[in-house]
């Protein structure tokens, strides 16, 4: 384990297999708004931009999204480095037991596009991610994307996941 941690350290520059502890506490109070029923929605669209301009959109993947409360804010801001784009990602430490059950989950479409509906209002992570392959590459590009979005009562919130 620890060579398999020492190979990975240097193919990868990681600064450590250790999982990275959240230190904010998950309190399921901060997320119970997402199981509520609402009249917000969220329609956005998810992509990357290829180093020579064209896009690439999370076609099929699962998009997902999260009450942004202390803990998934930190969560995620571990898990990206700060940044709202990771290829590798940093390991975080297992969530709680519970903290899945305020998830909502959904596909985009082929175009990248994607809708939650009956929101109720609050501050909400969407996330995803978009990988591609360039034709004289074995290699994978992209990573996964997300972004931070307020949802209000009877309003459409647009949504641009971009890794930005």
């Amino acid at each position: 384990m620890v060579r398999a941690c020492a190979v990975a350290l240097a193919i990868l520059g990681l600064q450590g297999c250790q999982a990275t502890p959240i230190r904010s506490e998950f309190d399921p109070a901060q997320a119970e708004f997402a199981l509520k029923k609402g009249k917000g929605r969220i329609d956005g669209q998810a992509f990357l931009r290829r180093d020579y301009g064209r896009l690439v959109t999370a076609a099929g993947e699962r998009v997902f999204l999260i009450p942004a409360t202390s803990y998934t804010v930190e969560r995620f801001n571990s898990m990206f480095g700060g940044d709202m784009r990771s290829y590798f990602g940093n390991a975080v430490e297992n969530p709680p037991e519970g903290y899945y059950r305020y998830r909502r989950e959904t596909k985009a479409d082929m175009r990248g596009k994607f809708a939650f509906e009956e929101l109720a209002p609050g501050r909400y992570i969407v996330a995803t991610r978009v990988f591609w392959t360039e034709p004289s590459s074995y290699l994978t590009r992209g990573g996964a994307i997300y972004d931070i979005v307020e949802v209000k009562n009877d309003e459409t919130t647009e949504a641009i996941i971009s890794g930005k």
